[in-house]
């Protein structure tokens, strides 16, 4: 009688075990849950919004800077790069001053460079603890990638690699030479109005240049009339289409919410130089547009020469502006995805 039990329990075990093939089951994935979360976290003392999304919470963590500052990117991750949930749990952030953080805090106690990074500091603290992981991945988009890599050098146990998109390195020297290409623009097609317009913006006129806020301003309409921002202007119409897409963020005015950012930090956003980070003790990977003239990515891949870290490469989107993510989605998703695998070994 024994013996038959034993046969039967057997074989109703070996049927299991089938039945977990059949359906691509191993028994380990039975406890593995997708991530989704839309939530408030306690950063630098204030609720700030975070979004967290993931098709298992076994994947690798990746934390998304977005720039501006003020900027949110939440609407265009959604769009343009939800493929990247499938491999890693991506995390958004609105940060202080921008987005639904920005809608539920209109005037956060703390907004400034170095308030940011402490925020993005405590957001990793968090990441680690809930996912139960030793080590995140980091990406800084535009003004992101300043918190990043300040991130990076600072806290290198935090992260696996960090991964600058746009990456600023000296405000001044990508001003000078996205005026300069402005002004190869104008004078190739003899755009005189372009040019008297140039020659104010560097003569500081306040016609133009009443603040930092207003030259950046100023080069940024010229830099878009001729493409220098975006290189698709198909690419242009559906960042705009993602931006107004989504109910939660159709009531959300993104330039009162970016002027309010500058007027706080006194425009030192547009002062930045990060230059002297020369050694990061972490794999670093800068990517940028090759028709980005609104942070020409020559300025970055020179400063990446100098650098000193475990590991280091430049990676060129041979058809992209400044908006990479959303411009060469495709391959930016599979890009970042390789960089991932290949460090979470």
């Amino acid at each position: 009688m024994n013996k038959a039990i034993i046969i039967i329990l057997g074989l109703l075990l070996i049927s299991c075990q089938n039945l977990d093939k059949k359906n691509g089951l191993k028994k380990q994935d039975r406890s593995i849950k997708t991530v989704q979360e839309k939530i408030f976290v306690e950063l630098g003392g204030e609720m700030q919004y975070v979004e967290i999304t993931g098709s298992s919470d076994h994947l690798p963590v990746l934390l998304f800077l977005h720039g501006g500052p003020g900027w949110p990117q939440n609407p265009q991750l959604r769009y343009f790069n939800s493929d990247l949930t499938k491999e890693v749990i991506l995390v958004s952030w609105d940060q202080a001053g921008c987005g639904k953080s920005f809608m539920q805090n209109p005037n956060p106690r703390n907004l400034s460079p170095e308030s940011l990074v402490n925020d993005a500091h405590d957001l990793t603290q968090w990441l680690k603890k809930k996912f139960n992981k030793r080590k995140i991945f980091l990406v800084g988009f535009s003004y992101g990638s300043v918190i990043g890599l300040k991130l990076a050098e600072k806290y290198p146990e935090d992260y696996h690699a960090y991964i600058g998109v746009a990456q600023v390195i000296d405000m001044q020297k990508s001003w000078d030479v996205s005026i300069q290409w402005l002004k190869e623009q104008a004078q190739m097609k003899n755009d005189s109005v372009s040019l008297s317009k140039l020659n104010l913006i560097e003569k500081k006129d306040t016609s133009v240049c009443a603040t930092i806020l207003d030259c950046f301003m100023s080069k940024y309409e010229l830099l878009l009339k001729y493409e220098g921002v975006i290189y698709d202007s198909k690419i242009s119409k559906e960042i705009e289409k993602a931006e107004g897409l989504y109910d939660d963020y159709k009531e959300y005015n993104w330039f009162d919410a970016f002027n309010f950012t500058a007027s706080r930090m006194n425009g030192e956003a547009f002062k930045t130089d990060i230059s002297y980070i020369k050694n990061v003790k972490v794999p670093i990977y800068f990517i940028a547009g090759r028709h980005d003239w609104n942070l020409p990515g020559i300025v970055a891949e020179n400063h990446l020469s100098q650098m000193k870290s475990p590991e280091k490469k430049f990676i060129w989107f041979e058809k992209s502006g400044h908006e990479v993510p959303a411009e060469e989605s495709e391959k930016f998703n599979q890009t970042i995805t390789k960089i991932v695998k290949e460090k979470s070994r």
